[in-house]
């Protein structure tokens, strides 16, 4: 009886850790950035904050101003169906323990998502972030 529980319970504690039970690695690298997003980042960037954990899956989460253009190509590129105004696609949950990452969404912000079937789900929110620059955040996990 005890064995034919035990699954149960050791499921719903992994339920319960969520995505914290990918292990942290270090900080990822711009090139290895880019090799996974599939998408160079913005010329310009700054403020880069980037966490790479992998478990069963890979997460992959970043954050970092650029120029309004810049940034808004590079969101293009990863989304392009666009970005809805006020929309979180889900991101705002990723950014838990990650510098930069807001408890809510900035004013003016627009969010979308992508998924590459039986690849990658690509998530984005955008931001103004200044005169000229916005701020962006992307999460990035293997399906």
């Amino acid at each position: 009886m005890i064995l034919r529980g035990l699954p149960a319970a050791l499921f719903g504690i992994l339920l319960a850790i969520g995505p914290g039970a990918c292990a942290p690695e270090r900080p990822p690298t711009v090139p290895e950035i880019e090799a996974f997003l599939g998408v160079a980042l913005p010329p310009g960037h700054r403020d880069l904050h980037a966490v790479n954990e992998a478990g069963i899956d890979r997460l992959m989460r970043l954050g970092f101003d650029a120029p309004a253009a810049d940034a808004d190509a590079f969101a293009t590129r990863l989304v392009p169906d666009g970005l809805a105004p006020g929309l979180d696609p889900g991101l705002l949950i990723l950014g838990t323990g990650l510098p930069g990452w807001p408890a809510a969404w900035p004013k003016g912000s627009a969010g979308g998502e992508t998924l590459i079937p039986g690849r990658r789900s690509r998530k984005v929110v955008v931001a103004p972030a200044g005169p000229g620059r916005r701020r962006v955040w992307v999460a990035v996990f293997t399906l």
